[in-house]
Protein backbone atom coordinates (compact mmCIF):
# COMPACT_ATOMS: atom_id res chain seq x y z
CA UNK A 1 0.00 0.00 0.00
CA UNK A 2 1.36 3.36 -1.00
CA UNK A 3 1.33 5.80 2.23
CA UNK A 4 1.35 9.54 2.35
CA UNK A 5 4.73 10.68 3.61
CA UNK A 6 5.41 13.61 5.16
CA UNK A 7 8.21 16.02 3.83
CA UNK A 8 11.32 15.59 5.64
CA UNK A 9 13.64 18.47 7.16
CA UNK A 10 16.81 17.06 5.07
CA UNK A 11 19.02 18.93 2.95
CA UNK A 12 18.28 22.00 0.85
CA UNK A 13 17.48 21.08 -2.79
CA UNK A 14 18.78 23.04 -6.60
CA UNK A 15 17.21 22.65 -9.55
CA UNK A 16 17.89 23.97 -12.80
CA UNK A 17 14.73 26.06 -13.87
CA UNK A 18 13.02 28.64 -16.04
CA UNK A 19 10.47 30.99 -14.28
CA UNK A 20 7.95 32.84 -15.89
CA UNK A 21 4.63 35.48 -15.19
CA UNK A 22 1.84 34.16 -17.25
CA UNK A 23 -0.26 37.28 -16.61
CA UNK A 24 2.82 39.31 -16.16
CA UNK A 25 3.07 41.38 -12.83
CA UNK A 26 -0.78 40.49 -11.74
CA UNK A 27 -0.14 37.16 -11.40
CA UNK A 28 2.21 34.82 -8.99
CA UNK A 29 5.43 33.77 -10.54
CA UNK A 30 5.67 30.57 -11.69
CA UNK A 31 8.37 28.22 -12.39
CA UNK A 32 9.47 24.66 -14.42
CA UNK A 33 11.32 22.32 -13.75
CA UNK A 34 12.09 18.42 -13.41
CA UNK A 35 13.19 16.33 -10.28
CA UNK A 36 13.01 12.84 -9.31
CA UNK A 37 9.30 11.73 -7.64
CA UNK A 38 11.20 10.76 -4.51
CA UNK A 39 12.69 13.80 -4.17
CA UNK A 40 9.69 15.97 -4.52
CA UNK A 41 8.08 13.71 -1.84
CA UNK A 42 10.94 14.90 0.21
CA UNK A 43 9.79 18.81 0.56
CA UNK A 44 5.94 18.79 -0.54
CA UNK A 45 3.07 17.13 0.69
CA UNK A 46 -0.82 17.24 0.71
CA UNK A 47 -1.38 17.84 4.08
CA UNK A 48 -2.05 21.44 4.29
CA UNK A 49 -4.71 21.23 2.21
CA UNK A 50 -6.34 17.76 3.28
CA UNK A 51 -10.14 17.27 4.16
CA UNK A 52 -8.73 16.82 7.66
CA UNK A 53 -7.58 20.12 8.05
CA UNK A 54 -9.04 23.20 6.28
CA UNK A 55 -8.58 22.67 2.57
CA UNK A 56 -9.63 21.63 -0.43
CA UNK A 57 -7.23 18.44 -1.87
CA UNK A 58 -8.49 15.12 -2.37
CA UNK A 59 -7.99 12.23 -0.22
CA UNK A 60 -5.34 10.13 -1.37
CA UNK A 61 -7.41 7.13 -3.37
CA UNK A 62 -5.58 4.12 -2.81
CA UNK A 63 -7.24 2.12 -6.20
CA UNK A 64 -6.19 5.17 -8.50
CA UNK A 65 -2.29 4.79 -6.78
CA UNK A 66 -2.63 0.69 -7.69
CA UNK A 67 -3.67 1.47 -11.49
CA UNK A 68 -0.92 4.11 -11.98
CA UNK A 69 2.21 2.02 -10.62
CA UNK A 70 0.80 -0.65 -12.48
CA UNK A 71 -0.05 0.83 -15.97
CA UNK A 72 3.77 2.30 -15.20
CA UNK A 73 4.93 -1.29 -14.54
CA UNK A 74 3.09 -2.85 -17.56
CA UNK A 75 5.21 -1.49 -20.83
CA UNK A 76 8.70 0.18 -20.42
CA UNK A 77 7.98 2.92 -22.72
CA UNK A 78 4.47 3.77 -20.80
CA UNK A 79 4.95 7.76 -19.75
CA UNK A 80 3.25 10.33 -17.60
CA UNK A 81 4.04 13.63 -19.35
CA UNK A 82 1.79 15.86 -17.54
CA UNK A 83 3.06 18.19 -14.79
CA UNK A 84 2.63 17.96 -11.07
CA UNK A 85 1.67 21.51 -9.66
CA UNK A 86 3.07 22.64 -6.37
CA UNK A 87 2.82 26.10 -4.46
CA UNK A 88 5.79 26.84 -2.34
CA UNK A 89 5.19 28.45 0.81
CA UNK A 90 6.70 32.21 1.21
CA UNK A 91 10.26 32.29 1.16
CA UNK A 92 10.79 28.55 1.07
CA UNK A 93 12.00 28.65 -2.90
CA UNK A 94 14.18 31.49 -4.63
CA UNK A 95 14.68 31.39 -7.91
CA UNK A 96 17.98 33.06 -9.10
CA UNK A 97 18.39 34.34 -12.41
CA UNK A 98 21.68 32.87 -14.44
CA UNK A 99 22.73 34.36 -18.05
CA UNK A 100 19.71 33.90 -19.79
CA UNK A 101 17.06 36.17 -18.99
CA UNK A 102 14.80 33.46 -17.80
CA UNK A 103 16.80 30.38 -17.19
CA UNK A 104 18.44 29.78 -13.61
CA UNK A 105 18.32 27.89 -10.39
CA UNK A 106 15.39 27.11 -7.68
CA UNK A 107 16.91 26.93 -4.50
CA UNK A 108 14.47 25.41 -1.86
CA UNK A 109 14.66 25.61 1.57
CA UNK A 110 14.54 22.68 4.01
CA UNK A 111 12.63 23.13 7.39
CA UNK A 112 10.47 21.13 10.06
CA UNK A 113 7.00 21.74 7.55
CA UNK A 114 7.14 21.35 4.03
CA UNK A 115 8.71 23.97 1.93
CA UNK A 116 5.49 23.00 -0.52
CA UNK A 117 2.10 22.10 -1.27
CA UNK A 118 0.83 19.57 -3.88
CA UNK A 119 -2.21 21.37 -5.73
CA UNK A 120 -2.71 18.77 -8.35
CA UNK A 121 -1.31 15.50 -8.95
CA UNK A 122 -1.25 13.73 -5.63
CA UNK A 123 -1.88 10.41 -7.02
CA UNK A 124 0.55 10.70 -9.92
CA UNK A 125 3.36 11.15 -7.68
CA UNK A 126 2.02 8.47 -4.99
CA UNK A 127 1.42 5.95 -8.17
CA UNK A 128 4.87 6.80 -9.87
CA UNK A 129 6.63 6.48 -6.34
CA UNK A 130 5.22 3.09 -5.76
CA UNK A 131 6.38 2.11 -9.30
CA UNK A 132 10.19 3.71 -9.28
CA UNK A 133 10.74 6.46 -6.84
CA UNK A 134 13.76 7.33 -8.99
CA UNK A 135 11.89 8.41 -12.13
CA UNK A 136 11.65 12.01 -12.55
CA UNK A 137 8.01 14.25 -13.30
CA UNK A 138 7.86 17.68 -14.93
CA UNK A 139 6.58 20.58 -12.43
CA UNK A 140 5.07 23.92 -12.49
CA UNK A 141 5.34 25.73 -8.95
CA UNK A 142 3.81 28.76 -7.45
CA UNK A 143 6.28 30.68 -5.86
CA UNK A 144 5.47 32.14 -2.49
CA UNK A 145 1.73 31.00 -2.49
CA UNK A 146 0.07 32.21 0.51
CA UNK A 147 -3.45 29.73 1.48
CA UNK A 148 -5.80 31.31 -0.63
CA UNK A 149 -3.65 31.68 -3.85
CA UNK A 150 -3.22 27.50 -3.24
CA UNK A 151 -6.79 26.68 -2.66
CA UNK A 152 -8.01 28.98 -5.94
CA UNK A 153 -5.40 26.82 -7.91
CA UNK A 154 -6.88 23.77 -6.65
CA UNK A 155 -10.55 24.73 -7.47
CA UNK A 156 -9.89 26.32 -10.75
CA UNK A 157 -7.38 23.40 -11.98
CA UNK A 158 -10.05 20.31 -11.12
CA UNK A 159 -13.33 21.98 -11.96
CA UNK A 160 -11.96 23.10 -15.18
CA UNK A 161 -11.09 19.74 -16.05
CA UNK A 162 -13.17 17.66 -18.42
CA UNK A 163 -12.77 14.56 -20.78
CA UNK A 164 -12.68 13.73 -23.83
CA UNK A 165 -15.60 12.85 -25.37
CA UNK A 166 -16.35 9.27 -25.95
CA UNK A 167 -16.90 9.94 -29.76
CA UNK A 168 -13.84 11.06 -30.17
CA UNK A 169 -12.10 8.26 -28.40
CA UNK A 170 -13.98 6.34 -30.34
CA UNK A 171 -13.25 7.34 -33.67
CA UNK A 172 -9.45 7.32 -32.68
CA UNK A 173 -9.15 4.24 -31.22
CA UNK A 174 -11.26 3.03 -34.89
CA UNK A 175 -8.65 4.93 -37.35
CA UNK A 176 -5.80 2.86 -35.27
CA UNK A 177 -8.24 -0.37 -35.22
CA UNK A 178 -4.87 -2.30 -37.05
CA UNK A 179 -2.08 -1.05 -35.12
CA UNK A 180 -0.53 -1.92 -31.73
CA UNK A 181 -2.58 0.41 -30.00
CA UNK A 182 -5.06 -1.57 -28.38
CA UNK A 183 -2.93 -3.54 -27.41
CA UNK A 184 -0.78 -1.12 -25.27
CA UNK A 185 -4.11 0.19 -23.69
CA UNK A 186 -4.87 -3.67 -22.87
CA UNK A 187 -1.33 -3.91 -21.04
CA UNK A 188 -1.50 -0.69 -19.64
CA UNK A 189 -4.94 -1.85 -18.49
CA UNK A 190 -6.74 0.92 -19.82
CA UNK A 191 -11.05 0.49 -20.65
CA UNK A 192 -12.90 2.04 -23.56
CA UNK A 193 -16.30 0.78 -24.44
CA UNK A 194 -14.59 -0.37 -28.01
CA UNK A 195 -14.13 -4.28 -28.64
CA UNK A 196 -11.38 -6.11 -27.42
CA UNK A 197 -10.28 -3.53 -24.62
CA UNK A 198 -12.87 -2.40 -22.46
CA UNK A 199 -13.82 -3.65 -18.77
CA UNK A 200 -14.72 -7.18 -19.73
CA UNK A 201 -11.59 -7.86 -21.54
CA UNK A 202 -9.32 -6.42 -18.48
CA UNK A 203 -10.60 -8.61 -16.16
CA UNK A 204 -10.36 -11.37 -18.60
CA UNK A 205 -6.87 -10.58 -19.59
CA UNK A 206 -5.42 -9.63 -16.28
CA UNK A 207 -3.08 -12.29 -14.78
CA UNK A 208 -3.86 -11.15 -11.01
CA UNK A 209 -7.64 -11.31 -11.70
CA UNK A 210 -9.68 -13.89 -10.07
CA UNK A 211 -11.41 -14.62 -13.40
CA UNK A 212 -8.39 -14.72 -15.68
CA UNK A 213 -9.29 -16.15 -18.72
CA UNK A 214 -12.43 -17.95 -17.08
CA UNK A 215 -14.91 -15.22 -18.83
CA UNK A 216 -17.44 -16.46 -21.90
CA UNK A 217 -15.62 -14.24 -24.40
CA UNK A 218 -13.61 -14.83 -27.87
CA UNK A 219 -10.33 -14.68 -26.49
CA UNK A 220 -11.10 -17.74 -23.59
CA UNK A 221 -10.57 -21.09 -24.56
CA UNK A 222 -13.74 -22.65 -24.71
CA UNK A 223 -12.62 -25.67 -22.50
CA UNK A 224 -11.81 -22.51 -19.51
CA UNK A 225 -15.16 -20.27 -19.77
CA UNK A 226 -17.37 -20.65 -16.71
CA UNK A 227 -18.30 -16.71 -16.03
CA UNK A 228 -20.85 -14.91 -18.42
CA UNK A 229 -19.56 -11.28 -19.07
CA UNK A 230 -22.59 -9.88 -18.57
CA UNK A 231 -21.89 -11.34 -14.78
CA UNK A 232 -19.16 -8.81 -15.11
CA UNK A 233 -21.07 -6.35 -16.88
CA UNK A 234 -23.89 -5.60 -14.54
CA UNK A 235 -21.52 -6.00 -11.51
CA UNK A 236 -19.42 -3.23 -12.45
CA UNK A 237 -22.37 -1.36 -13.90
CA UNK A 238 -23.79 -1.67 -10.14
CA UNK A 239 -20.61 -0.07 -8.78
CA UNK A 240 -21.03 2.94 -10.99
CA UNK A 241 -24.53 3.35 -10.21
CA UNK A 242 -24.14 3.57 -6.12
CA UNK A 243 -23.82 7.44 -6.02
CA UNK A 244 -20.14 6.82 -4.46
CA UNK A 245 -18.04 10.04 -6.64
CA UNK A 246 -15.30 7.57 -6.41
CA UNK A 247 -16.63 4.58 -8.30
CA UNK A 248 -17.37 6.71 -11.00
CA UNK A 249 -13.53 5.98 -12.11
CA UNK A 250 -13.70 2.78 -14.43
CA UNK A 251 -10.30 1.97 -13.14
CA UNK A 252 -11.35 2.15 -9.46
CA UNK A 253 -14.23 0.48 -9.37
CA UNK A 254 -12.86 -2.65 -11.59
CA UNK A 255 -9.85 -2.67 -8.90
CA UNK A 256 -12.28 -2.78 -6.12
CA UNK A 257 -14.43 -5.11 -8.01
CA UNK A 258 -11.56 -7.42 -8.38
CA UNK A 259 -10.32 -7.26 -4.67
CA UNK A 260 -13.88 -8.43 -3.77
CA UNK A 261 -13.31 -11.36 -6.20
CA UNK A 262 -9.86 -12.15 -5.24
CA UNK A 263 -10.71 -12.05 -1.70
CA UNK A 264 -14.35 -14.62 -2.12
CA UNK A 265 -11.75 -16.88 -4.56
CA UNK A 266 -9.33 -17.33 -1.80
CA UNK A 267 -12.06 -18.22 0.86
CA UNK A 268 -13.96 -20.66 -1.29
CA UNK A 269 -12.06 -22.33 -3.57
CA UNK A 270 -13.79 -25.56 -3.59
CA UNK A 271 -16.25 -23.47 -5.00
CA UNK A 272 -14.98 -21.60 -8.44
CA UNK A 273 -15.79 -24.18 -10.98
CA UNK A 274 -17.34 -24.40 -13.77
CA UNK A 275 -21.74 -24.69 -13.14
CA UNK A 276 -21.00 -23.53 -9.34
CA UNK A 277 -23.88 -21.13 -8.47
CA UNK A 278 -21.29 -19.00 -6.59
CA UNK A 279 -19.84 -17.71 -10.32
CA UNK A 280 -22.52 -17.98 -12.01
CA UNK A 281 -24.73 -14.45 -13.43
CA UNK A 282 -27.02 -14.32 -10.62
CA UNK A 283 -24.30 -15.23 -7.83
CA UNK A 284 -21.43 -13.04 -8.91
CA UNK A 285 -24.17 -10.17 -9.82
CA UNK A 286 -26.10 -10.52 -6.34
CA UNK A 287 -23.13 -11.15 -3.94
CA UNK A 288 -20.80 -8.19 -5.37
CA UNK A 289 -24.53 -5.97 -5.03
CA UNK A 290 -24.64 -7.63 -1.20
CA UNK A 291 -20.99 -6.87 0.08
CA UNK A 292 -20.70 -3.00 -2.26
CA UNK A 293 -23.79 -2.46 -0.05
CA UNK A 294 -22.39 -2.84 2.95
CA UNK A 295 -19.20 -1.55 2.47
CA UNK A 296 -20.65 1.65 1.08
CA UNK A 297 -22.94 1.76 4.03
CA UNK A 298 -20.47 1.52 6.43
CA UNK A 299 -17.76 3.88 4.85
CA UNK A 300 -20.97 6.32 5.42
CA UNK A 301 -21.06 6.12 9.52
CA UNK A 302 -19.09 7.95 11.50
CA UNK A 303 -18.42 5.88 14.19
CA UNK A 304 -16.19 3.18 11.03
CA UNK A 305 -12.55 4.77 10.09
CA UNK A 306 -13.28 3.29 6.44
CA UNK A 307 -12.05 4.21 2.58
CA UNK A 308 -14.49 3.38 -0.36
CA UNK A 309 -10.87 2.94 -2.36
CA UNK A 310 -8.69 1.89 -0.08
CA UNK A 311 -8.28 -1.81 -1.53
CA UNK A 312 -6.84 -3.12 1.74
CA UNK A 313 -9.86 -1.97 3.42
CA UNK A 314 -11.98 -3.60 0.52
CA UNK A 315 -10.38 -6.98 1.36
CA UNK A 316 -10.57 -6.72 4.55
CA UNK A 317 -14.66 -6.05 5.05
CA UNK A 318 -15.15 -8.68 2.10
CA UNK A 319 -12.86 -11.22 4.01
CA UNK A 320 -15.20 -10.15 7.37
CA UNK A 321 -18.86 -10.53 5.80
CA UNK A 322 -17.95 -13.75 3.46
CA UNK A 323 -17.07 -15.68 7.08
CA UNK A 324 -20.58 -15.11 8.23
CA UNK A 325 -21.93 -16.92 5.12
CA UNK A 326 -22.04 -21.12 5.10
CA UNK A 327 -20.64 -22.01 1.31
CA UNK A 328 -23.56 -24.65 1.57
CA UNK A 329 -25.93 -21.85 0.23
CA UNK A 330 -24.24 -22.18 -3.16
CA UNK A 331 -24.11 -25.82 -3.08
CA UNK A 332 -27.60 -26.72 -2.15
CA UNK A 333 -30.38 -26.87 -4.25
CA UNK A 334 -32.32 -23.97 -5.21
CA UNK A 335 -36.48 -24.04 -5.33
CA UNK A 336 -36.55 -22.08 -8.50
CA UNK A 337 -40.10 -20.82 -8.21
CA UNK A 338 -40.12 -17.44 -9.88
CA UNK A 339 -40.82 -17.33 -13.18
CA UNK A 340 -38.15 -17.14 -15.45
CA UNK A 341 -35.88 -18.66 -13.27
CA UNK A 342 -33.34 -16.29 -10.80
CA UNK A 343 -31.67 -14.29 -13.61
CA UNK A 344 -34.60 -11.52 -13.64
CA UNK A 345 -35.37 -8.65 -11.72
CA UNK A 346 -37.42 -10.63 -9.58
CA UNK A 347 -35.53 -13.01 -9.02
CA UNK A 348 -32.31 -11.63 -8.63
CA UNK A 349 -34.14 -9.57 -5.36
CA UNK A 350 -35.04 -13.09 -4.09
CA UNK A 351 -31.27 -14.20 -4.18
CA UNK A 352 -30.16 -10.87 -3.11
CA UNK A 353 -32.85 -11.15 0.44
CA UNK A 354 -31.29 -14.71 0.39
CA UNK A 355 -27.73 -13.79 0.90
CA UNK A 356 -28.78 -11.44 3.38
CA UNK A 357 -30.53 -13.40 5.61
CA UNK A 358 -27.24 -15.94 5.24
CA UNK A 359 -24.98 -13.27 6.64
CA UNK A 360 -27.40 -12.30 9.82
CA UNK A 361 -27.89 -15.91 10.35
CA UNK A 362 -24.09 -16.78 10.11
CA UNK A 363 -23.64 -13.12 12.67
CA UNK A 364 -26.19 -15.18 14.58
CA UNK A 365 -24.70 -18.36 15.00
CA UNK A 366 -27.94 -20.23 13.91
CA UNK A 367 -28.04 -22.73 11.61
CA UNK A 368 -27.70 -21.29 7.95
CA UNK A 369 -30.42 -21.72 6.17
CA UNK A 370 -33.24 -20.29 8.64
CA UNK A 371 -36.02 -18.37 6.88
CA UNK A 372 -33.89 -18.76 3.85
CA UNK A 373 -36.98 -19.36 1.39
CA UNK A 374 -34.92 -20.31 -2.14
CA UNK A 375 -33.01 -23.26 -1.04
CA UNK A 376 -34.60 -26.85 -0.37
CA UNK A 377 -34.00 -27.08 3.31
CA UNK A 378 -35.09 -30.88 3.39
CA UNK A 379 -31.25 -31.07 1.60
CA UNK A 380 -29.87 -28.31 3.43
CA UNK A 381 -26.79 -29.70 5.99
CA UNK A 382 -25.05 -27.53 8.61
Amino acid sequence: MATKKKATSGMSREYEALRFRQRGAAGPVLVLFVAPVKEILGFATVGALSPSTRGPQREQKEARVQAIAKFLAANKSNTIPTAVILAFEKGRAKFKRSDSQEAGVLSITSGSTAAATIVDGQHRLYGINEADPSLEVAVVALLDADELERAFQFLVINNKASKVPATHTKALLAEMKDTPLALRLKSARLAFDVEGINDVDLVNSERDSPFYKTIDWTTTPKASRMVQATAIELSLDYLAGLGVSEYEDRDIRRSVFLVMWKTIRTHWKSLWKKDSRLVSKVGIFCLTRFIADRITSWADSDDLDIQVTDLEQIEEQTRKIIQHMNPGFWTTPWAEKAQGGFDTNQGRDRVLQAITQLFRNGKRDIPWYTDIEIIDRSTAKT
